[in-house]
């Protein structure tokens, strides 16, 4: 039976943190209306700031949302499911939950005051989008898993 931690051995991690980034990448340049105007200015803000904010963001967060994710995982391993993507779909909302936990956690220690009001702003809205997503997150760990 395997772990997500082993997503964090350095060789895989640089791995899932580039396709986490192009993820995030992608997933941001779907937003649309006033909320995706606001987020893909959030956004831009911090990385005028940070060139790296998304991948140093996703690399602090990794180890927790790992953790977040693990049940599932060692409960996708004793299912008949062959895709962790659409495993997690099921529960699409506790996840996103157990993620945005996750994410309110770390947002409270942002110094980049704009990014920081940024994300209170903007965190119900990040919600539905993370609960939108979860199966391409789930499938992209998957990847990284075999």
């Amino acid at each position: 039976m395997s772990n997500l931690s082993q997503l964090l051995e350095p060789e895989t991690r640089s791995l899932v943190l580039k396709d986490l980034s192009q993820f995030v990448d992608k997933t941001v340049a779907e937003q649309s209306g006033i909320s995706g105007m606001a987020i893909k200015g959030a956004v831009s803000a911090a990385t005028k700031v940070s060139p790296d904010f998304i991948s140093r963001g996703l690399n602090k967060i990794l180890p927790d949302m790992l953790g977040d994710l693990e049940p599932y995982w060692s409960d996708f391993e004793s299912s008949d499911s062959q895709d962790f993507g659409a495993f997690l779909d099921k529960d699409s909302a506790a996840v996103a939950d157990a993620l945005m936990s996750t994410a309110d956690q770390h947002a409270e220690r942002i110094t980049i005051a704009p990014v920081a009001k940024a994300y209170k702003s903007l965190r119900n809205k990040g919600a539905s989008i993370v609960e939108g997503n979860v199966a391409d997150l789930g499938s992209i760990l998957h990847k990284h898993m075999n």
